[in-house]
């Protein structure tokens, strides 16, 4: 009943989305498009893979996940989850969550759903191929590209980790047994990565616009929350999912301003030596 419910809504989950990136993306250097004549796609996704596992990011990764893994082999989680299902949780949380019951037009889990955030995403990223210089067209190109990098990772994740739900009930908790093939793979929440990216990617394109930023960074953690009110991940599951889609969205964006810059080269020429200058933008 929820998935029929889901499908119901997803006109207005799209409508939400393009509106939201049309009224708030500003045009800057760092929203570049998907493609132009000077690089290809497959460039710019090797570019994207390139600096999402550079050195630095792969150590702060480390030192997340670290923290991640204290959480879930401890009973910080299980004692955080027993507090938000004691205290918190009401028949509000669950209208603005996913319940069967909630009569809300666009209930928090549905922004974290894949099979239609992504769709969503690459539909926008085709705008570019009409217009290269559309908010909704930057948008969805920066955000698939944040997918692309990024869902591999989480996935190889969920399956290292090996970690139950808490609807699991498993004697282990959240606790995470490596490599485990006995369908617990939820160490990372992927519905929480999935919601993360869009607003995060919004959030991005408006570094000076608090008035956008700030509400599309909350907004970003909306699909992680819905997946702790209902009890189906841990905290440090949801913390997990929404940092890799930070990560994800980080690296398209660092890669955007290494391709927007200005590059200086030497040019040997048949009386001397010189510089060339290629600037993008």
């Amino acid at each position: 009943m929820i998935y029929s419910a889901a499908q119901l809504r997803i006109p207005q989950l799209i409508v939400a989305l393009f509106i939201f990136a049309f009224a708030s993306a500003s045009h800057s250097a760092e929203d570049a498009p998907v493609a132009s004549s000077s690089s290809s796609i497959t460039g710019i996704i090797g570019g994207d893979y390139s600096t999402f596992y550079a050195g630095d990011r792969l150590a702060r990764m480390g030192i997340v996940i670290g923290a991640g893994a204290i959480m879930a082999n401890t009973n910080i989680d299980m004692n955080i989850r027993n507090w938000y299902q004691d205290n918190v949780r009401s028949d509000r949380t669950n209208s603005w969550s996913s319940a069967e019951e909630s009569t809300a037009a666009l209930r928090a889990k549905l922004f974290g759903e894949g099979k239609y955030m992504v769709p969503v995403a690459l539909l926008a990223a085709s705008v570019n191929y009409i217009d290269t210089d559309t908010a909704v067209g930057n948008w969805g190109a920066n955000a698939s590209r944040a997918y692309i990098v990024g869902l591999p990772a989480v996935w190889a994740m969920q399956f290292a980790t090996g970690a139950a739900r808490p609807s699991h009930n498993a004697p282990s908790g959240s606790a995470w047994r490596p490599f485990n093939n006995d369908g617990y793979a939820h160490g990372v929440s992927g519905h929480s990565f999935v919601g993360a990216v869009p607003f995060l990617t919004i959030a991005y394109m408006n570094p000076d616009n608090g008035w956008v930023k700030y509400p599309a960074y909350l907004a970003s953690m909306a699909a992680g929350w819905s997946r702790v009110n209902d009890d189906v991940h841990f905290p440090s599951q949801v913390i997990l999912g929404w940092y890799m889609g930070w990560e994800a969205v980080d690296a398209v964006f660092d890669h955007n301003e290494k391709r927007n810059g200005v590059k200086i080269a030497p040019m040997a020429v048949y009386d001397g030596f010189g510089l060339t200058a290629n600037a993008s933008w």
